[in-house]
Order: C-alpha cells, then sequence, then structure tokens
C-alpha cells in the first residue's frame, strides 16, 4: 500500500505574528495535491486568514480547486535545497534523512522556510490507532522572559507541560508551555491549539517531551517537542465546528 504523506501549509502575519493553517499539501498513490482549508470555518483556517490579510497564493488562485501534479509544485520544489549543492550529503545529514529521502520528508525536515517568508510547513495532528501524534517548535520564545541558560536547564530537566490560558486575549485556546521548574517557554503552536485543547477540555493527559534543542539557531527553532495524547472514544465529534481538524491513518 502506498504510504499517504501530508503537510500544512501555514501562513504568518507580520504584523499580528499569527499563523493561520492554510492549505493542505499531500502525496499519495505518486501524486501531489494541494487544497486550501475552506471547507472550514474555524479559526487559524484560509478563511480567517483572508478577513487578515491574506492572499490567495498567486500559483493556487482558486480557492476551491484541488490541484494536481506528478511533480512536486514548483512553487514548493524551489524551497529545498538543491540537490546539487556541494554540501547536500551533509544537509541531509544533519536533517537526519537517508539518501532515499523524499520531498515530503524534506519539505518537513526544513519547513520550506526561506528567509523573511511568511509560509512555512507544518506536521499535521495526525490520529493513529487511536493516538494523536505530532511534533512542533515552541512558538513565542524569544518574547519570553527566559533564564540565560535556559537551554542548559532544558537539558538537564526534561519535563515539560501545557497549561490551557482560557482567558489569554488573543486566543482562548491558547495553551502555554512550562518546565518544570515552572519557567515559561511559550506556546504550542496556535494553529494546532483548537485541537490539542480540545482534547485537554475531554479530560486527556497529553505527553510532550523534547525531541531537540539549538539555542544557536533563530528562535523559532529553539525547542522542538514530540508530542502524543490519545482520543476519547466519542460517538459526537470532538470538534464540530472545526472539523477537519485531525487527519486519522488507517
Amino acid at each position: 500500500m502506498n504510504k499517504h504523506e501530508s503537510l500544512w501549509l501555514v501562513w504568518q502575519n507580520v504584523n499580528t505574528r499569527l499563523f493561520y493553517h492554510v492549505g493542505t499539501l499531500s502525496f499519495y498513490d505518486n501524486q501531489y495535491t494541494f487544497q486550501y482549508t475552506y471547507r472550514s470555518n474555524g479559526p487559524q483556517k484560509v478563511n480567517d486568514a483572508l478577513k487578515n490579510g491574506y492572499l490567495l497564493h498567486p500559483m493556487f488562485p482558486d480557492i476551491k480547486k484541488e490541484y494536481k501534479s506528478k511533480n512536486l509544485f514548483g512553487t514548493f520544489k524551489r524551497r529545498l535545497p538543491s540537490e546539487i549543492r556541494v554540501d547536500f550529503k551533509e544537509i541531509l545529514s544533519d536533517l537526519s534523512l537517508s539518501e532515499d529521502y523524499s520531498k515530503m520528508e524534506l519539505l518537513e525536515r526544513t519547513r520550506g522556510k526561506l528567509g523573511g517568508d511568511q509560509y512555512s510547513f507544518e506536521k499535521p495532528l495526525k490520529i493513529i490507532d487511536g493516538v494523536l501524534k505530532t511534533s512542533f517548535y515552541i512558538n513565542g520564545m524569544s518574547y519570553q522572559n527566559l533564564p540565560r541558560n535556559w537551554s542548559e536547564i532544558l537539558k538537564s530537566h526534561k519535563k515539560i507541560f501545557l497549561k490551557l490560558e482560557p482567558e489569554n486575549p488573543i486566543d482562548e485556546n491558547a495553551i502555554a508551555i512550562y518546565t518544570e521548574f515552572n519557567i515559561k517557554l511559550g506556546y504550542v503552536p496556535r494553529f494546532y491549539a483548537s485541537g490539542i485543547s480540545a482534547l485537554i477540555k475531554n479530560g486527556m493527559e497529553p505527553k510532550v517531551s523534547i525531541n531537540y534543542i539549538n539555542e544557536s539557531s533563530e528562535s523559532g527553532w529553539w525547542v522542538k517537542l514530540d508530542f502524543e495524547c490519545e482520543v476519547p472514544l466519542t460517538s459526537e465529534p470532538i470538534l464540530p465546528n472545526l472539523d477537519p481538524i485531525f487527519e486519522y491513518v488507517m
């Protein structure tokens, strides 16, 4: 069976610094597809982004069309490091990728980010055998009052906790991230927050662990977390107003 791979295309408003999941790139049966998240009227999707300054990508001008291609769309391919670079093998090694990598894997590891760009590719919230799994970089670390030795603290004491912030003036679903010493590191990315907060409100207890720390990089790459959480068995949708927020893998 062919593996289905997908990534969320995320756009950031440079003025508000808020992020929106505007579209999804998928690869299945040797074909790439891209489609906007126009079917969702929930926050942090393309309809919400359009109200807050977003313009449809010029390569994908039809919000309701499912774009298809046998090759990775050129506008996304140019976000990948070139295979003809003399240091390309070293790049793969740094990203923990083998030489038989897929372009979707390379997009995921690099996040497809360009300097000064408003787009990035992020892992979706996937439910596998009743467990939601993903990984993400902590948002907003540079805006926190972190101690100078924060990286040493995290490397020595790796327990991480999530805390809902229902009174947050920006997002009622905001989820703050703390160390065991009550140091606030930042936030779960906002485009994940509605789904993850719904699980917490339903009594679930997520497991969060540190995957990667690089204090010498840009702040958006400082700390990567792995996340997993059981999904409650219920006949009612967890997020009836935000569907589809999760991707199910059979």
